[in-house]
């Protein structure tokens, strides 16, 4: 028998709830899943959720799943960016993220949201066909890397000639031409320029003054959101110091490369020479809504 499933946007009022509903939803995850109020803030600030685009489904006063929206910009249009769907277990098998996006996707339409990006977890395949049905199709194959702080490979001498100091005013045209390939939502310019209680940046620069390489990171939690080098600068031990640098300041016990994309040899051959693990393997998906 289907549930009489309600639907309804949220507020910020809705949040404490949504995070139980989460930790629930949640609890039998591939990978094991935390989320304290703290978390939940940073997670709101850096992927740009807005809860008044959040999904959530209800049976009477009960919330059992939820898509988490995230606005902004992305490769030049407008998108909706989904930073969670959850159900919790009872309530599974009744389509209920495709009710869910029946229920969002008029409104995006009607505030000029052009298109949606998620990112799914690749041997999640009930969730890969779910998308697909709704209309995503797959863009690029991403990587997750996790290493503790012992287990890094951080030693040598740290290039002659080249100093790395803190940045308040990180230049991003800059940066961007060092990029091997784009990055991800919760790794892009406008996640970090949104993140500022979070992110710091450190610039490597040469004697010229020139910038030749960067890192951006997030403290807290210990994930690096950016990090690149001058191709003409590769191999000298650049990226090896911006990362030992950010080390000392991330105050988790790990530091983790999240959604890398698997075209980019450079950054996931550096990953493998300093013992990063592969987490796990993910899908980004898209899907153009006008």
């Amino acid at each position: 028998m289907m549930p009489n499933f309600r639907f309804s946007f949220l507020t910020a009022k809705d949040l404490p709830q949504l995070r139980n509903t989460f930790l629930e939803a949640f609890a039998d995850y591939v990978v094991p899943v935390q989320l304290s109020e703290e978390q939940l803030k940073d997670k709101v600030e850096r992927e740009g959720i807005v809860p008044g685009f959040s999904v959530g489904a209800y049976v009477g006063a009960e919330m059992v799943g939820f898509i988490l929206t995230g606005l902004g910009e992305w490769q030049g249009k407008s998108a909706a960016y989904n930073a969670g769907t959850g159900v919790v277990p009872m309530y599974r098998g009744h389509s209920l993220t495709q009710q869910m996006y029946a229920f969002l996707l008029p409104k995006l339409r009607e505030s000029g949201v052009e298109q949606c990006v998620l990112e799914v977890i690749q041997g999640n395949m009930p969730a890969v066909r779910a998308y697909k049905k709704i209309g995503f199709e797959l863009t690029r194959s991403l990587s997750c890397f996790r290493a503790t702080k012992q287990e890094l490979l951080l030693e040598g001498e740290s290039p002659e000639q080249v100093t790395i100091s803190g940045v308040t005013l990180p230049d991003w045209g800059t940066y961007s031409s060092f990029w091997e390939v784009g990055p991800t939502w919760q790794n892009d310019i406008n996640a970090i320029k949104r993140s500022k209680r979070q992110a710091h940046t450190l610039e490597a620069r040469n004697m010229q003054q020139e910038v030749v390489g960067y890192i951006s990171f997030f403290r807290k939690n210990g994930a690096v959101a950016q990090l690149g080098v001058a191709e003409g600068w590769r191999g000298k031990g650049i990226g090896t110091t911006l990362l030992r640098e950010a080390v000392k300041q991330v105050e988790a016990p790990a530091v983790m490369f999240i959604n890398i994309e698997d075209a980019a040899q450079s950054i996931l051959s550096f990953m493998k020479g300093r013992h990063f693990r592969l987490l796990l393997k993910q899908y980004e998906m898209l899907m153009p809504i006008v």
